[in-house]
């Protein structure tokens, strides 16, 4: 008998739910599990639609099949996975709507993510943000995504590692942010930097896109694409690969990755910054520091690898990591949106000016200077100092 992953992933959920007394009188068949929730609006007639994926706990026994059917063939544990939409005036119309023409009972616990659509997420999705937080369904947990084009087709792609898209797709996003790709969000870290006046909240973007199936066909993948950068609540503009992983260099969010130069491949293993801001004349300046080591890879070159050389590839790392920041200030100066928090840093150390800075924060950021200092360090090169073969 073969493992059913799906299954006991599913299982994995239900159970500590009914263990801790969440469950009450609660019948399975009356029981549907929103893991993720979508938001999309009709450009047209502005009408608000709320996708929501759920996994329905009776339905586990029919998808598991039985023990002796000779393993899991694909797609046989979403018969667990239900998606529904409800449209309405709005937000809370629509959560309304669902809630009450819904046969079962929903259950949040679980949610991982909450879904944007493109066109919502440029509309401006305050009125969301504002009904989830006012109703006792919100977990503050729960990652924020940006969906490249409508949230419910990025919620309806099959996920061919996670059986559940929306648990798929936390994963992705977890794993981006720990080899510092692109960043984590959660729903409370996004309202938070919305409720600084200054700093610009970011969600990280997921698009769809196509590959070849085990049998031949095409099949349709999620993978996150860039990071998207709002302006209060409306998304105004993202931020590349490169971008992004200079964001996360300068807010001290680098904790392993890779790092790729000309001849050899580092593994990030430490990195701490800071960023140290300075009023002189009324001009800001702002220095961030970064503190990094890593391990060498590889390296294809045939030099001796000597102190010399590690010196050398040390400051190529930096030359790489400053390049990366430099290119994410330069897009946040154009976007005029501070993805950094240099506000809050001026604010925690000039209590007193920031009420002036404040008010002219969008008019001061653009002109801000900006200092980027990188010290790096290769620990380890691996068993040999020489290369394999000579020049």
């Amino acid at each position: 008998m073969k493992r059913k992953p799906g299954l006991v992933l599913i299982l994995l959920i239900i159970i500590p739910v009914i263990i801790s007394g969440c469950w009450d009188s609660i019948e399975l068949n009356k029981l549907s599990i929103i893991s993720g929730l979508g938001w999309d609006i009709n450009a047209k007639t502005g009408k608000v639609t709320l996708t929501f994926q759920s996994i329905i706990p009776s339905e586990i026994k029919s998808a598991g099949g039985s023990s002796g059917d000779g393993g899991q063939k694909r797609g046989d544990p979403l018969h667990t996975i239900q998606l529904d939409s409800s449209t309405g005036s709005s937000a809370y119309d629509a959560l309304n709507r669902y809630t009450q023409h819904s046969s079962r009972r929903t259950f949040y616990q679980h949610t991982q993510v909450y879904v944007f659509g493109r066109s919502a997420a440029e509309q401006g999705i305050y009125p969301f943000l504002d009904s989830i937080a006012r109703n006792p369904i919100n977990r503050p947990n729960v990652l924020m995504v940006v969906a490249e084009k409508k949230a419910r087709d990025t919620l309806r792609v099959e996920d061919g590692m996670e059986n559940i898209q929306a648990i798929g797709m936390a994963a992705q996003i977890k794993l981006s942010a720990e080899y510092s790709q692109y960043p984590v969000v959660t729903y409370l870290e996004f309202a938070n930097r919305l409720i600084s006046e200054t700093t610009a909240p970011l969600a990280p973007m997921v698009g769809i896109i196509e590959q070849a199936g085990p049998e031949g066909d095409r099949v349709q993948k999620t993978r996150i694409s860039a990071t998207a950068v709002f302006k209060r609540d409306r998304m105004i503009g993202q931020l590349n690969e490169e971008e992004s992983r200079g964001l996360l260099w300068a807010i001290n969010k680098v904790k392993k990755g890779f790092i790729i130069i000309p001849g050899a491949n580092l593994e990030i293993v430490s990195a701490k910054s800071k960023i140290i801001p300075e009023l002189q004349d009324e001009k800001i300046k702002i220095t961030i520091t970064i503190d990094e080591e890593s391990n060498l890879l590889e390296y294809d070159g045939h030099r001796e690898i000597s102190s010399n050389f590690l010196q050398e590839l040390e400051k190529g790392q930096a030359r790489e990591i400053e390049s990366q920041v430099i290119a994410a200030v330069e897009k946040s100066r154009t976007l005029n949106a501070d993805v950094f928090g240099f506000g809050e840093a001026v604010h925690r150390k000039y209590k007193k000016e920031w009420p002036v800075l404040k008010a002219r924060w969008e008019e001061i950021y653009p002109y801000i200077e900006v200092v980027v200092k990188v010290k790096t360090h290769v620990n380890e090169i691996g068993e040999i100092n020489k290369a394999l073969i000579k020049d």
